[in-house]
């Protein structure tokens, strides 16, 4: 009860500081805020967003309504798409993925993430390389020895997400080859896997949690370059002898074209909730790590992370120099 009123209180320091702000916001917040997921219910995306509003929620850190909206589609294209097109409105909220840098560079979206204004970096993520629980394969060199030996398929959301990326720097890697299957959704990962239509895949910790629990799925590997927080007993690919490691960020963004003073309240604000007991809770439950960046950091991170993530698709040929 001491820390929830500690963060009640912070929400109140919020306040006063909004209504400092300048005449173009001196009443923000004033309206209905709609936080927009441009993913599938289940998903990493999807917790994530869901976390955050609940925190803003549950510590009173925004006056109003909150409305939770999930427009997926095209691998996050009609969701962001959707929210760059609100350029100047206040009240519309995202959280970037692998998607939100990947989906521009291999498909022809009507924005990219320089049509959004940065708001902070809470975590950052990897994947595992997951199995069934009876599978043949217990072990990654296993997996390999039946890649080498024949066809194995590995099945991942979309066609050059970092999912994608990950099969193919495992495959790069280990100097095996696979038959990669897009799949839209988390749950829908989890169906094809644990039906028998895949060998494996690779997801998101947070859309197989579950599953590891139930003890229904088994990791074999995990695509960070230190272990998860959550799966300490799955070691790392390249403790494996596997030389590569891959994550990305989750982060919150907003459309164009804000009142700087509107950027710094969200700033603000969403460095109140990753101390929240709340948010650690979910660090830990998905595996990831709290590496946060603000405003003009986190557009930098963002401009550096797309300059690599294209390198590494031309590499792998997903799409062309």
């Amino acid at each position: 009860m001491i820390m929830r009123r500690t963060f009640v209180a912070l929400a109140a320091v919020a306040v006063t500081s909004a209504a400092a702000m300048p005449a173009s916001a001196d009443d923000y917040p004033s309206e209905r805020l709609t936080y927009t997921i441009a993913f599938g219910p289940g998903g990493g995306n999807d917790r994530m967003s869901r976390t955050v509003v609940d925190i803003l929620r549950t510590y009173d850190l925004y006056a109003g309504d909150i409305v939770v909206e999930n427009r997926e589609g095209g691998s996050g294209a009609v969701g962001f798409s959707y929210v760059a097109r609100q350029a100047g409105d206040p009240y519309r909220l995202t959280s970037t993925s692998g998607n939100f840098i990947g989906t521009p560079l291999v498909a022809d979206t009507d924005w990219n993430y320089a049509d959004f204004t940065p708001i902070g970096l809470l975590a950052s993520d990897a994947m595992l390389l997951v199995v069934r629980s009876d599978s043949e394969f217990d072990s990654v060199d296993a997996f390999v020895e039946a890649a080498n030996a024949g066809r194995v398929t590995i099945a991942g959301s979309g066609s050059a997400g970092p999912e994608r990326v990950t099969a193919a720097l495992f495959a790069q890697a280990a100097d095996i080859e696979f038959e990669y299957v897009p799949i839209g959704s988390g749950g829908e990962l989890v169906t094809a896997l644990t039906s028998g239509s895949v060998d494996a895949v690779v997801a998101n910790p947070s859309e197989v949690a579950g599953q590891l629990e139930a003890g229904t799925l088994s990791a074999l590997a995990f695509s960070d370059s230190a272990r998860s927080t959550n799966n300490p007993d799955v070691p790392t690919f390249m403790e494996l002898g596997y030389d590569f490691s891959f994550s990305l960020p989750r982060g919150v963004v907003m459309p164009a074209d804000l009142d700087p003073d509107v950027q710094q309240w969200w700033i603000s604000t969403l460095q109140q909730v990753i101390e929240t007991p709340e948010w650690q809770d979910y660090l830990a439950a998905n595996g990831m790590s709290g590496n946060p960046i603000w405003g003009d950091e986190f557009a930098s991170y963002l401009e550096e992370t797309s300059t690599q993530y294209r390198a590494t698709l031309i590499e792998i040929g997903a799409i062309e120099e």
